[in-house]
């Protein structure tokens, strides 16, 4: 009976939260687009300090306390909560925290970096690409300075590049090494009366994204790449700590196998930390690096915005000329870039997808308009993604080809994953960059169909009756099995995709189909790994790939123009979407009190039947490192 009730409760819940939105949208429209904003940006003007006149700032205080994206500039800044109400947040993208690094390098008004950092919210590969901009400011001879009341192995990670590290005297660092949980369904499905089929690709055995529906522990193929990629992960990080520490190689594997880090002092005697600090000595410790001058702190957040809205009128300037030449002649076809820079963030679904999803139209018309754009010499696709949707993937693709075709220089940069679709529209370009930690690979293909009729009629009393003209009509449905015919034919279905992937791969890198088979599978490697393994071409970042696209297209490094694509969503619709679309479902779906986590595997499967697209190429699990 409770099961029944919560989902009553459930459905009631939802249905109100869209009336009770759709009722006083109306009325908090000017609220929010005003207060949220100003809001937000009174948020971050008080994190610099009282009374902070910009010109004063010396020091940029860098916190992380942000999510951080990888594109920012174009993301929502309202969020909704159906507990908590509408408010402002605020996210930084990757691009815009290296440009601020590289901005500051440059300014002589500021002249050192203080990382105020107890955690950072990353993937290993983005956090080389953070660690890559700490070293381009510490090349212009800016001091850089961590201090935090505590840090996590992460922050431990991000904070070993400064010139000197110190802690709070009571505070703490956690290092206790690596660890990947995963959360496995069976059990509650056999309670519920739920049930899921799946299909793989032939020898898909590393493809385990399909493991939580039906086992009840990972499989030893689940286990090996999994340990792998920990163990690259961490070796990533020890190398890097420990060299920035001048600490012998091993040193953090003993200090995280024998829990040697327990107080402040523990730090500071492994050399992890250079010293304990309360706030106050800190202070007289930057104004002794700043030659007896009091610090003056700007926060990353105010250094972007300051550059972005009070240092933009160059910006509108330009944006002006180029409304000016369109009007003069409106044949132009220019972007206003030489290189096109296009991101591919998120799973891959088909359609216009939003700003958690790779839409196959967006995606691909970005990659059309670079082609058929006049002042566009080369493209380099920066790809973070899971995959997703096959077909999406290959609508991508077959424009990554079109652009080969057109003669224009093709480069793709991978962030923290680029496996299974992301790696399909990879696949095809002229050189593809990895981090050492990046996830990819994954080259494989699943189909998943969740059964949920059993679980409705043992719950919730719904039985169901059906009259069809032909033996196999419906199916699958998503209610209940499909028949052994059905499942065949989706088999044969998921094995012919398989078999495209793969071929599609062995095109775009030059090897054999066995080749290809032997690192496939539906197996992850690290950037390091599929290095070796001849995935990818080389190690390097986004700005690595930028310089190769434009040596390709031989353009000198200072003529280098970029533009962005696809063009960021406005801020004001995507919180539209958000607040309509699937964070308000799950939101009320979490009323019944299962784990949103769950909710939004579940959920994902169940778009899939939606789409009439279950066949996918997507990232062998969902990963959790701790």
């Amino acid at each position: 009976m409770s099961f029944g009730k919560n989902i009553l409760s459930s459905a009631i819940g939802s249905t109100l939260g869209l009336l009770v939105a759709g009722t006083v949208l109306i009325f908090i429209f000017v609220g929010v687009l005003v207060g949220g904003i100003v809001g937000a940006f009174a948020d971050v003007e008080a994190s610099a300090g009282p009374d902070l006149d910009l010109d004063d700032a010396n020091v940029l205080k860098v916190t992380m306390e942000a999510p951080i994206v990888e594109r920012g500039g174009g993301d929502s800044p309202f969020s909704f909560s159906l507990g908590g109400g509408l408010e402002p947040s605020m996210q930084m993208g990757l691009n815009q925290i290296l440009d601020a690094f590289e901005r500051a390098a440059g300014d002589d008004q500021i002249q050192g970096v203080l990382l105020n950092v107890a955690d950072v919210a990353v993937m290993p590969s983005m956090m080389e690409d953070l660690r890559a901009g700490l070293d381009i400011l510490q090349d212009s001879g800016k001091f850089i300075v961590a201090w935090s009341e505590n840090m996590s192995q992460r922050a431990l990670h991000f904070n070993s590049a400064a010139d000197e590290v110190y802690l709070h005297p009571q505070g703490g660092m956690n290092l206790n090494g690596l660890r990947s949980q995963s959360m496995f369904y069976p059990g509650m499905f056999e309670k519920l009366g739920i049930d899921v089929t799946v299909v793989r690709g032939p020898g898909n055995k590393y493809k385990s994204a399909v493991e939580p529906f039906l086992r009840k522990d990972f499989s030893e193929a689940n286990k090996e790449q999994t340990r792998a990629l920990l163990a690259g992960f961490w070796q990533d990080m020890a190398a890097d700590v420990e060299g920035a520490r001048g600490l012998e190689p091993g040193t953090l594997d003993e200090l995280a196998n024998d829990l040697t880090i327990r107080s402040p002092q523990d730090a500071v005697d492994a050399r992890l930390v250079d010293g304990l600090l309360y706030e106050d000595q800190l202070t007289s410790l930057l104004e002794d690096k700043l030659d007896g001058e009091a610090p003056s702190f700007i926060s990353l957040g105010q250094y972007t915005l300051e550059e972005r809205f009070l240092g933009g009128m160059d910006a509108l300037a330009k944006v002006l000329e180029e409304v000016e030449s369109k009007d003069e002649d409106e044949d132009s076809n220019n972007l206003g870039g030489n290189v096109a820079v296009i991101y591919a963030v998120g799973a891959i679904e088909s359609g216009q997808g939003d700003n958690a999803t790779i839409g196959s139209e967006t995606t691909a018309e970005a990659l059309r308009e670079a082609r058929e754009a006049d002042d566009v010499k080369a493209v380099v696709l920066r790809v973070n993604s899971p995959g997703g949707s096959a077909l999406a993937s290959d609508v991508i693709w077959r424009e990554t080809m079109l652009l080969k075709e057109a003669g224009k220089p093709f480069v793709v940069s991978m962030s923290d994953l680029a496996a299974s679709g992301g790696y399909y529209i990879s696949c095809a370009a002229d050189r593809i960059y990895a981090n050492p930690t990046t996830i990819t690979g994954s080259i494989g293909v699943f189909g998943m169909i969740p059964n949920l009729g059993g679980m409705l009629e043992k719950h919730a009393g719904i039985t169901f009756d059906e009259v069809a003209l032909h033996d196999h009509a419906g199916q699958p449905d998503g209610m209940f099995a499909p028949d052994a015919v059905t499942l065949a034919a989706i088999n044969e279905s998921v094995t012919d995709v398989y078999t495209t992937f793969t071929s599609r791969v062995a095109e775009g890198r030059g090897m054999t189909l066995e080749k290809v088979e032997e690192v496939a599978r539906g197996r992850v490697w690290t950037g390091a790994d599929a290095l070796d393994k001849g995935l990818v071409d080389e190690l390097g970042d986004l700005e690595d790939a930028v310089l190769h696209a434009a040596q390709m297209a031989e353009l000198d490094v200072e003529d280098i123009d970029r533009v962005a694509l696809p063009e960021a969503g406005d801020p004001f619709e995507t919180f539209i979407q958000d607040l309509t679309g699937a964070d308000l479902g799950l939101q009320a779906m979490g009323l019944t009190g299962v784990d949103e986590a769950m909710l939004r595997e579940l959920w994902q499967v169940r778009r899939m039947v939606e789409t009439g697209d279950p066949i996918q190429a997507r990232l062998p699990y969902s990963l959790h490192i701790r």
